[in-house]
């Protein structure tokens, strides 16, 4: 495949991605009161994110506050921002999003947080969707789970300015450890997340509040956590990478790196042109899509090496090869454009929209 396109370039198979989206959702068909709302921050684009709603999700989660405005200006108004919004500028912006998005959600794990939110809400005349976010294991935000964590959400019920609607209990830490530590590690791990969220939820609801949502889960543990909570937020499904395929190979790698062969200095090096500003390292070096025995390291900012072991091809100077990368999310990152490729050929060119919208 020989395509009229500047590299590098990011692509990604339009039939691959999606199928990765129908696999998803015929997952989740027929599962009474279990919903799946995809996660934006792997794939940044509005457009991807309609054909998963058409798909069947119930909504769109997102990180950023940033990347919440990109959806909703694309007119996608169910939206759970997964992070804690603080600071007077930011929160005047999320609520200011209620007046074209009403169903926008934020998590929170911090009383004085909540209640500088339930100050502005009140003052817009508006209500704002709240969920308690719970340390099931990441160790990263969240109140602890049980007895605290039921505590912060009566505090929030008192609050006029929000709506409590549930619980956030998403551990990342475990999406991949099976390719680290094993199957057994990565069971373990989830029961002892699940055990975390079943017992924060039976707290808030002894406490006489319903929780209407329970969200978390991922690409990697969707499957063993949809029966504890009655939402999952996989991100990296219509993409993927070759690391985390290995803990989701129902989903097939979609998304690639286009780069050129710029020169060949020696029989046993060849130099492309997709460095570290082109390719995230931080899961890994990608691989070479459709050649075997060569491998690719980052060589600087702009620069790629393949050393040739047992080259099942010729790496001829000025051609273009593919690069599957380590961890998508992170990739998608770093590019202004996607091209989706059908039968050879670009079929669509999406402006990634939401690309270094990390306020």
């Amino acid at each position: 495949m020989k395509l009229e396109i500047d590299t590098p370039a990011l692509l990604v198979n339009l039939d691959l991605m999606e199928r990765n989206i129908t696999t998803l959702a015929e997952f989740f068909k027929g599962k009474k009161d279990r919903e799946f709302r995809p996660h934006f921050k792997s794939i940044k684009t509005p457009a991807i994110a309609w054909k998963q709603l058409k798909s069947g999700a119930n909504g769109i989660s997102c990180a950023k506050l940033a990347e919440a405005e990109v959806l909703i200006a694309a007119g996608i108004n169910d939206v759970l921002i997964t992070t804690e919004v603080v600071g007077d500028n930011k929160i005047k912006r999320l609520i200011g999003l209620l007046k074209n998005a009403p169903e926008l959600k934020v998590c929170v794990d911090n009383l004085e947080n909540a209640k500088a939110l339930s100050v502005e809400a009140l003052r817009r005349g508006v209500k704002l969707g709240t969920i308690v976010e719970v340390n099931v294991g990441q160790n990263r935000c969240g109140v602890e789970p049980g007895k605290p964590a039921a505590e912060l959400a009566k505090e929030i019920a008192k609050l006029r300015g929000l709506d409590f609607k549930g619980i956030q209990a998403y551990q990342g830490s475990l999406q991949q450890i099976d390719r680290s530590k094993g199957m057994e590690a990565k069971r373990e791990e989830l029961r002892l997340s699940n055990e975390r969220t079943v017992a924060t939820r039976e707290a808030i609801e002894s406490a006489g509040m319903n929780v209407q949502i329970a969200t978390g889960g991922g690409t990697g543990s969707y499957r063993q956590q949809h029966e504890i909570l009655n939402e999952v937020q996989p991100g990296s499904y219509p993409f993927m990478d070759w690391a985390y395929h290995v803990s989701a190979p129902e989903f097939e790698c979609a998304l690639t790196i286009l780069t050129t062969v710029i020169s060949k200095p020696s029989l046993n090096r060849a130099i492309v042109d997709a460095g570290w500003k082109s390719v995230s390292t931080d899961n890994g070096q990608p691989i070479l899509k459709e050649v075997e025995g060569v491998e690719y390291h980052t060589a600087g900012d702009e620069h790629g090496v393949l050393t040739p072991k047992s080259p099942s091809r010729e790496i001829k100077f000025g051609s273009q090869l593919e690069l599957y990368p380590s961890h998508c999310c992170t990739t998608v990152n770093l590019y202004d454009k996607l091209y989706g490729i059908r039968d050879g050929e670009v079929e669509v060119t999406w402006d990634i929209l939401a690309r270094g919208k990390s306020q």
